[in-house]
């Protein structure tokens, strides 16, 4: 009769942490006045997520010089569905990103590869 090795799940886990603050997402707002004229944007949140920074490699900056943008941030979010074409907000930064690029390779986590979007000062 053959051993069964049975191998320690608890070994085996890694627990990741997100403990560098909470990512809002959501979509571009455009305020405008009695007349319909633009007068500012806002950023209409949609959702958030907790997230962890995670440092650039020179390879993600050498595929994103190639492809004609930079990556301003990295960061790492539990693995969900996030939409496309939302702009995202780290902590209470008024600061706004843009996705140029999603990771979930490892099937854990979702990384995501950010730009800021714009010099403009958004209203929350």
């Amino acid at each position: 009769m053959a051993k069964i090795k049975f191998s320690n799940p608890i070994q085996n886990y890694h627990h990741y942490t997100y403990n560098d603050g909470i990512a809002y997402f959501g979509l571009i707002k455009i305020l405008k006045n009695a007349k319909k004229e633009k007068i500012g944007e806002t950023i209409e949140i949609i959702g958030k997520r907790p997230f962890a920074n995670v440092n650039i490699r020179d390879s993600d900056n050498n595929i994103a010089e190639s492809l004609g943008y930079t990556i301003d941030k990295k960061i790492r979010v539990p693995l969900s569905q996030i939409p496309e074409n939302v702009k995202f907000k780290l902590n209470n930064d008024s600061q706004l990103y843009e996705v140029k690029k999603r990771d979930s390779s490892d099937g854990k986590n979702l990384y995501l590869y950010l730009q800021i979007a714009s010099n403009k000062k958004m209203e929350a």
